[in-house]
């Protein structure tokens, strides 16, 4: 069965109590919550809802330039015990801008820095996924192809250090999904979704036909979350509703394809 989760940032907007929204996600079918703040974890679970990561700090200034290590590696530590001691899977990391650098040496630099926190990853139980964003929206961010993350995952070859495929941002980069996640299916440990190029709500016939890239996807064995991370345009319940179902796929259509 897909497992649908949602970004606190995208959807828990001012006004809303966190109670409220978090209970309109579970009866929406949604299981689990993303990026939540510390002082409403306990709401979400009361919810009945999962918390799958946080993100570490590095978007900009990150693993790819080794003079951002001394201040960013305990940083990330720190995000490592917090994530162990919430009961949280999942620490998002991040390459950082190019800032003129090749993207060999960015790689090398962050396989340097993951290898050193792979270590106490593994032992806290927390996965550290490596996230590619699309390069049109954050100028100049360096891990913006799927192949960067991939590369930088398979040369750690730790238990603990994942991809973070975003279907939209490697799409607006004519990326393929499919092939992405097929051919890496092992170092992909979660999915975030939304149509191009604006960042909306899936469709299930849109830029992005996700009626049928979900089938292909849990037909080559992709079993993870997939998190909806789009920007509503309206109704942000309304909106969730609709991503769920352009989503579905019967189990029976996806033997079919087998």
């Amino acid at each position: 069965m897909l497992k649908p989760s949602a970004p606190d940032w995208c959807f828990l907007k001012p006004g809303i109590a966190p109670a409220t929204h978090y209970a309109r996600l579970k009866a929406l079918g949604y299981g689990a919550v993303e990026m939540v703040a510390p002082e409403n974890r306990a709401t979400a679970r009361d919810a009945g809802l999962q918390i799958l990561n946080l993100a570490a700090p590095g978007m900009q200034q990150g693993l790819n330039h080794r003079a951002h290590h001394a201040t960013l590696i305990p940083a990330i530590r720190d995000c490592i015990s917090e994530a162990a001691d919430a009961g949280i899977p999942q620490v998002i990391v991040f390459s950082g801008n190019r800032a003129g650098l090749s993207d060999g040496e960015g790689q090398a630099n962050c396989i340097e820095a993951l290898r050193m926190l792979a270590p106490e990853a593994v032992q806290a139980k927390v996965t550290l996924v490596i996230e590619m964003l699309n390069s049109f929206s954050h100028q100049d961010y360096q891990a913006d192809r799927s192949a960067y993350g991939f590369a930088v995952a398979q040369a750690v070859a730790s238990p603990a250090v994942k991809v973070l495929y975003d279907i939209y941002h490697m799409v607006r980069m004519g990326d393929d999904p499919v092939a992405d996640i097929g051919g890496n299916l092992s170092l992909v440990a979660h999915l975030h979704l939304a149509d191009v190029p604006k960042r909306t709500v899936p469709q299930a016939d849109g830029k992005i036909a996700y009626r049928e890239l979900t089938r292909q996807l849990l037909t080559i064995g992709y079993t993870g979350w997939w998190g909806m991370e789009f920007v509503p345009g309206g109704d942000v319940y309304a909106e969730l509703e609709q991503a769920v179902a352009a989503v579905h796929v019967s189990a029976e259509n996806c033997r079919a394809s087998i």
